[in-house]
C-alpha cells in the first residue's frame, strides 16, 4: 500500500513551500494540500508539534519532515524526478544548490527595512551575484549534453521544477533575466505547458510569491 501524504505550507503566499509543492504535483502522486493560516489558532495549536516549530512539513504515513529542500529532494529520489544515473543525480543536486543560493542571496536583501541599504544590495544581486550563479548553471547545464528542452538528461527533474519556481518570482521584476541563458530559459518555458504542472497552475489558488 503507497504511503499517505500531506504536504503542510502556509495560505496566501508561495515562497520556500511552493517548490516540494511542484515536486509533488509534477509526481502524479495522491497527496493532501494543506493550507495553514499563518496568523491564529490554526497555526498557534499546529506549531508545537511541527519540525523546528515551522513549515513547510512533509507528513508520510503520519511521521512528520520538515526543511524543504530536504522535502523536495526526497520526493524527487521517491519519484524518479532526479536523474536516471549517479551522474544525473549529482548534476541535478548542484543545479538546484546553486538555484538555493540564489534565494538566499535574494532573501537577503527582499526583506531589507532600510530602503539605502535594500538598493546597494539589490544592485548587487542583479549586476554581480546572480548573473555569475547564472553562468554557474548554464554551465552545468551544458555538461548535461542533451540538446531536449530540461536541464539534465531528457526528462524533467527537480533541477528543472526548482528553476521555474524561483524565476517565477525573478521574473516579475526582471524579466530579462534569463535572456542570456537560453538553456535555463527553454527550461523555465517548458516546465508550465506539461500536462500535470499546466493544470496545477492554472488552478492554483492566487498568492503572493
Amino acid at each position: 500500500m503507497p504511503p499517505k501524504y500531506r504536504y503542510h505550507w502556509f495560505n496566501g503566499f508561495r515562497a520556500r513551500g511552493e517548490f516540494p509543492r511542484l515536486v509533488l504535483v509534477a509526481s502524479g502522486v495522491d497527496y493532501e494540500d494543506v493550507r495553514v493560516e499563518r496568523h491564529g489558532p490554526e497555526w498557534d495549536a499546529k506549531k508545537p508539534n511541527m519540525p523546528g516549530g515551522t513549515l513547510p512539513v512533509l507528513e508520510v504515513d503520519g511521521q512528520l519532515f520538515g526543511e524543504s529542500v530536504v522535502i523536495a529532494r526526497y520526493l524527487a529520489r521517491e519519484f524518479g524526478l532526479d536523474g536516471r544515473n549517479n551522474y544525473e543525480k549529482l548534476l541535478t543536486d548542484t543545479i538546484v544548490d546553486r538555484i538555493i543560493q540564489i534565494r538566499e542571496l535574494l532573501a537577503g536583501f527582499m526583506f531589507q527595512k532600510d530602503e539605502e541599504i535594500k538598493a546597494v544590495a539589490q544592485k548587487q544581486f542583479l549586476e554581480e551575484q546572480l548573473p555569475a550563479a547564472l553562468n554557474l548553471i548554464q554551465k552545468h547545464a551544458q555538461e548535461n549534453k542533451c540538446s531536449g528542452d530540461f536541464l539534465v538528461g531528457d526528462k524533467l527533474s527537480w533541477a528543472d521544477l526548482a528553476l521555474f519556481d524561483m524565476f517565477e518570482h525573478i521574473l516579475a521584476f526582471k524579466p530579462d533575466a534569463l535572456d542570456n541563458y537560453p538553456k535555463l530559459s527553454v527550461s523555465f518555458k517548458r516546465v508550465p505547458t506539461l500536462p500535470r504542472l499546466s493544470e496545477y497552475l492554472k488552478n492554483r489558488p492566487v498568492t503572493r510569491v
